[in-house]
């Protein structure tokens, strides 16, 4: 949980005990038999059931929460139906000791046997069951936008827009992440659209998936390319996470392969990966009318650059030096030292590392 994000909530609380509290000072005035007063003792339970409903919707780290609407809506009943029998026994028997939350109830019989009584329950209840139900919609329409945003943006990427209206653009360092798959033009030559669709769905679920466990952000796909970042959440981990994940995927994708060939796809002969970091400009680019929160910066090119070298070895998982030495001991003994290569665009060789018991079959003309 964000403590920040409990601040907010903290005031909302504290404002909703402001009545209560006003209220028993005042009851104090008139000697303590009147803090059991049953409209002073409802206050207390109605601030502190709203408190509770509060914090567990935090505490979900979601922003709607059935549990949580559907007890608003009930509260909205119950608290008019409480209201209005208490004024009503109050304005009949303006008797203090009988108003205690002890005593009020032995006049409910009586309150029931009114006509009018229920004619205004009815009419009171519906208004406020309207009114709950039309919060419950506005939920509904308030979940169904988040979940569909949720499939365009990653879901902490989203909350911070929903929050702010923006993701404003910083500075930070972070690892990213190439892959495609090896051959893809030759699918496409050879399949409809359909299929390479069906099939490029099947294969990004499977990315997703991964990425998603090794605390990664899927920045965008671009045709069978997936282009991931790694470290806006977990910074000092974010090279270890890129490269856990690059091999999840590959010591996997048996499972992806099997996958294809049941629902009788393309299944590719293989894909590779490149990982490089660096500095970045992370946020909102794009005009005013239509933005899209990506990374901006060199380390890209040079991830994409990366991967590419893959076909040209037989090492899937290509990582720069930058990428190398943040890596823990455990991680950099699964990779040995390829050579320096001049990778295109570049002015200057770039130090790269490959799994190893793979064989390198790179020349060292530009990539």
């Amino acid at each position: 949980m964000d403590y920040t994000d409990c601040i907010p909530v903290l005031l909302e609380i504290l404002y909703l005990f402001i009545v209560p509290l006003l209220y028993s000072l005042f009851e104090l005035s008139e000697g303590t038999a009147y803090l059991l007063n049953t409209a002073h003792i409802g206050f207390w339970f109605f601030a502190l059931i709203f408190s509770i409903l509060r914090f567990i919707k935090l505490s979900t780290k979601r922003r709607t929460n059935k549990t949580v609407e559907f007890s608003y809506i009930f509260l909205n009943v119950f608290i008019f139906l409480f209201l209005y029998f208490y004024f009503d026994t109050w304005k009949e028997i303006q008797s203090s000791d009988q108003l205690t939350v002890v005593n009020i109830w032995s006049h409910l019989n009586s309150f029931l046997v009114d006509p009018t009584h229920w004619y205004i329950i009815f009419g009171g209840a519906l208004l406020a069951l309207i009114i709950g139900i039309g919060r419950y919609e506005n939920f509904r329409l308030n979940e169904k936008i988040i979940r569909l945003f949720g499939k365009y943006v990653d879901e902490n990427v989203r909350d911070t827009i929903l929050e702010k209206g923006e993701y404003t653009s910083t500075r930070k360092y972070l690892c990213v992440l190439f892959s495609d798959i090896k051959n893809f033009t030759v699918y496409s030559e050879q399949n409809d659209a359909e299929t390479v669709s069906e099939m490029l769905n099947i294969y990004f679920e499977y990315w997703d998936r991964i990425v998603t466990e090794h605390n990664g952000t899927i920045d965008k796909y671009i045709g069978d390319a997936i282009m991931v970042i790694f470290g806006l959440d977990r910074k000092d981990k974010a090279c270890d996470d890129a490269v856990s994940c690059a091999l999840e995927v590959c010591e996997s994708e048996n499972i992806l392969k099997r996958r294809l060939e049941e629902k009788g796809l393309p299944v590719p002969e293989g894909f590779g990966v490149g990982c490089h970091y660096g500095e970045l400009i992370v946020g909102d680019i794009g005009s005013d009318n239509r933005k899209n929160f990506t990374v901006i910066g060199d380390t890209v090119n040079v991830a994409s650059r990366l991967e590419s070298l893959s076909r040209k070895t037989k090492h899937r998982i290509i990582i720069s030096r930058e990428t190398f030495s943040q890596l823990s001991g455990e991680l950099q003994n699964l990779f040995e030292k390829i050579g320096s290569i001049q990778l295109k665009g570049k002015s200057s060789q770039t130090a790269v590392w490959g799994e190893k018991n793979q064989y390198p079959l790179w020349n060292r003309r530009e990539i």
